[in-house]
C-alpha cells in the first residue's frame, strides 16, 4: 500500500524561484576532518558523514543529489566493512 501511495504521489510546481535562489548550502563538517576514502571522522572514531552535512559547495541541477547519493553509498559501505553503525 505504501509503495502504491508513493507511486501515485503528485507534486505540482506552481512557480520557480529563479537562479538566484537556487544554491547548495555548505555543511558544518570540514572536509579536512573527514577521511576522503571512507568518509569517517578523523576526530571521532566510528562516525561517518554523508550528504549536505559535509562542508562543500556546488552548483544546483542535481549535483547536490548526486553528491548525497555518492557520499551516502561510500559512508555506508565503509561503515559496513568496519562493522560500525552509521549515525
Amino acid at each position: 500500500m505504501l509503495i502504491r501511495m508513493l507511486g501515485e504521489f503528485q507534486v505540482v510546481i506552481k512557480r520557480l524561484a529563479g537562479f538566484d535562489a537556487a544554491f547548495v548550502t555548505s555543511g558544518r563538517v570540514r572536509t579536512d576532518e573527514i577521511n576522503p576514502k571512507t568518509l569517517d571522522s578523523r576526530l571521532v572514531p566510528g562516525l561517518y558523514f554523508a550528504g549536505e552535512v559535509i562542508d562543500y559547495d556546488g552548483d544546483t541541477g542535481g549535483y547536490n543529489l548526486q553528491a548525497a547519493f555518492s557520499t551516502g553509498a561510500l559512508a555506508g559501505t565503509s561503515a559496513r566493512e568496519k562493522g560500525k553503525t552509521i549515525l
